[in-house]
């Protein structure tokens, strides 16, 4: 019986690694598209043009015309083919950083430009008093973040804010793919402004083709969940004939069962925690809040599915033992 019951108890462990996993999967997969286009969305377009405008240029047409449209930009180097210009108009999401952090609004509203480096980003980096600066000539450009390793992205670009007033915006448009996050409307707007023609980036694509790749993943969570509640109806079970082979009576029987039901639920709530450590430390999140609630939820289902399958067997037992002493 003691082996059935150490069985049954690694059971909700096994769920709590499972479910966390599931999670995980399924937040690594909307993460891989995010990261892979480096905080885009699926409205995302790119094109090119041969206009001798300069980016300074173009974002002062993007603050006249389209101030209240949130629009995000990537400017991909010609030349440079590790370099991407970063500019935006509204806080976006912020990607997953190992050092520092990624840009913010007020980044792209002063003079000076700011840069965030992939972790195998080859550029000439410059360290003085624990501060780094990207340098290229003779400017320089302070490193605020260094991008986590992910291999879902090339972690071998370097990132640089840009600006109406800043250095970086003097080059002119023809020298860079532009991408392009807003809405279609305002998307295809700029657009027909510069006669370009718009193309989908690849992992929009991949996106589209891939949507229910994490139909599986939930599936998997969903059963998960399920074994965890039989398996506290089993040990329901299980305790209740064990109460049946103490022969305890009254206050004396409902005590040993509270006891021995708090001390199996306490050791299953150990279980999810020891589970959140573990996947904590070897899996992907975007945010731990995730993971925690759904250990806590699935804990509970299996407090709850543990008490009224014991609450039923001994509402049943009475009955028994009744109409026994009846006859």
């Amino acid at each position: 019986m003691n082996f059935k019951r150490i069985f049954l108890l690694l059971v909700p462990l096994i769920m709590f690694l499972g479910i966390g996993t599931m999670i995980s999967n399924i937040q690594s997969d909307y993460a891989d598209e995010v990261l892979e286009a480096h905080g885009l969305t699926n409205n995302t377009r790119y094109f090119r043009t041969d206009s001798d405008e300069s980016i300074s240029s173009f974002l002062r047409y993007l603050n006249k015309n389209y101030a209240h449209h949130q629009i995000q930009l990537h400017f991909d180097s010609n030349y440079e083919k590790k370099q991407v210009l970063v500019w935006t108009n509204h806080m976006v999401k912020s990607l997953p950083t190992e050092t520092g952090c990624y840009f913010s609004p007020d980044d792209f509203k002063g003079k000076v430009s700011f840069a965030v480096l992939g972790p195998t980003a080859k550029i000439n980096v410059l360290e003085v008093q624990n501060n780094k600066y990207v340098v290229l000539g003779r400017n320089y450009y302070s490193v605020i973040g260094t991008f986590k390793n992910y291999p879902q992205v090339e972690m071998d670009k370097y990132y640089l804010s840009t600006g109406v007033d800043q250095p970086t915006a003097q080059d002119q448009l023809r020298n860079y793919r532009i991408v392009i996050d807003s809405t279609p409307y305002v998307i295809n707007k700029i657009a027909k402004h510069y006669h370009a023609k718009l193309h989908i980036p690849s992992f929009v694509q991949e996106h589209h083709r891939d949507r229910l790749s994490v139909l599986p993943n939930i599936l998997m969570l969903v059963a998960c969940v399920i074994i965890g509640i039989l398996s506290n109806v089993v040990l329901a079970i299980l305790m209740k004939r064990q109460a049946r082979l103490t022969h305890l009576r009254g206050d004396l029987l409902r005590n040993w069962v509270i006891n021995r039901s708090v001390r199996t639920l306490m050791v299953e709530g150990v279980c999810a925690f020891l589970a959140y450590i573990f996947l904590r430390w070897h899996a992907f999140y975007s945010a731990y809040s995730s993971l925690s609630i759904a250990l806590l939820i699935a804990w509970l289902m299996n407090v709850i599915a543990f008490c009224i399958m014991l609450y039923h067997l001994m509402r049943k037992d009475k009955k028994v033992v009744k109409t026994t002493r009846r006859i």
